[in-house]
């Protein structure tokens, strides 16, 4: 797992992840307005082999609502393998949305072009304030 920025200054992680059929690592874009997981591209999804689980309401930032299939992928965060689930994009490009981080601090420094990830502990006193 591997934070960075990309030439045209968008934060993306790198994961590993996991279908029926293959294990691949792709680049995600880390976008703080999505809540969901993940959200793959058709293609990667189907190159994975995922396994469809669902159906799920979705309300877009525009406010537009709809049924998504959602689907079970497995994702290599932290060095342990956790499965979540994703929904799929007709787009090009993978999203990796705030639930993925629940369990950890994000920050991002735009001027130098850091991004920081780090797993905050249950117990921690951030937490408590």
């Amino acid at each position: 797992m591997e934070t960075f920025f990309d030439p045209s200054k968008h934060p993306k992680i790198k994961l590993t992840v996991s279908g029926n059929r293959k294990t691949g690592i792709l680049e995600a874009l880390v976008d703080t307005g999505f809540d969901g997981y993940l959200s793959l591209p058709i293609n990667v999804a189907i190159l994975l082999g995922l396994e469809l689980i669902g159906v799920e309401p979705v309300q877009y930032a525009d406010g537009r609502t709809s049924q998504e299939l959602v689907f079970s992928v497995k994702v290599n965060f932290d060095g342990k393998e956790k499965i979540v689930v994703t929904t799929l994009t007709a787009g090009s490009v993978a999203l990796a949305g705030t639930s993925l981080f629940s369990e950890h601090e994000l920050k991002f420094n735009f001027p130098r072009q850091k991004i920081t990830l780090k797993k905050v502990l249950a117990s921690s006193p951030e937490l408590a304030a």
